[in-house]
């Protein structure tokens, strides 16, 4: 569901609250952050995923794109996507990819309208496969939106705004525009959702995240895994509430960021 105006959330730096749900913790307070609790959730543990843009695609005879990371993380991202959002609403799915996301959540979740977009030539031209594909009534392709400009072609019923693998693999004022961009046009209540690898406060960096973050800050200096404060100041100072925090398989989480 969406965050509770009850619920202790993150603020925008260390040593502050917020929900985290984690695969083998019991509820308990961590020492290295007193105000954080956590709520037992099982998971099947999965290898560390690249995002799909720095991965090879497989490519359909249709135009469909098959994306490995997504193959493996597609099932906890839809589950989790499945229990934090309400019955029924449209969600803006943005920087889609592959659109493989996208289209076991229409499956998943009819009673959600799923809005797949992006800015590349390519990953639209997958997404439109997938939407012929499966042929659902409730996914469709909202064309190309590039998050750093007007959202001209957005409607004013959006209730959640889902992005993954995007934060890390793009200059921090790309997720800088997607808050803006975000609060600009969801209906009161809804909420930006996240996913991707994070640093939390309190909690020992993954080596994996460690050495991902080296990798991409190689590859493009303005790139690189964020700290959760750097997410939630830009959060906060767009009109948004601390998020809830899923972790997720693989050292990666879920940020829920409720509309305020």
């Amino acid at each position: 569901m969406f965050p509770r105006a009850d619920e202790p959330r993150c603020a925008a730096s260390a040593g502050c609250a917020a929900l985290f749900l984690t695969d083998e913790t019991p509820p308990t307070t961590d020492d290295r952050a007193p105000c954080l609790r956590t709520v037992h959730r099982s998971y099947v543990q999965m290898p560390a995923d690249p995002p799909s843009r720095l991965e090879p695609l497989e490519k359909g005879a249709d135009g469909r794109r098959f994306s490995p990371s997504a193959a493996r993380n597609r099932e906890h991202i839809v589950a989790a996507l499945e229990q934090m959002l309400p019955e029924s609403g449209t969600c803006l799915e943005v920087a889609a990819g592959s659109g493989e996301h996208a289209a076991l959540a229409a499956q998943r979740m009819p009673r959600w309208q799923w809005l797949a977009t992006d800015r590349d030539d390519e990953a639209l031209t997958s997404i439109e496969a997938w939407v012929q594909h499966v042929d659902l009534p409730n996914l469709k392709s909202f064309g190309c939106l590039d998050l750093n400009e007007a959202w001209s072609q957005a409607t004013a019923s959006i209730n959640a705004v889902f992005a993954s693998n995007l934060t890390h693999i793009s200059p921090i004022e790309t997720t800088t525009a997607l808050f803006r961009g975000a609060a600009a046009h969801l209906e009161r209540g809804g909420a930006v959702i996240l996913y991707g690898p994070v640093f939390l406060p309190g909690r020992p960096r993954p080596e994996s995240n460690v050495a991902f973050d080296a990798e991409l800050r190689a590859r493009a200096p303005s790139y690189g895994v964020r700290e959760l404060g750097v997410i939630a100041a830009l959060a906060t100072k767009a009109g948004f509430a601390s998020p809830v925090v899923r972790e997720m398989p693989a050292n990666n989480v879920m940020l829920n960021f409720g509309r305020r």
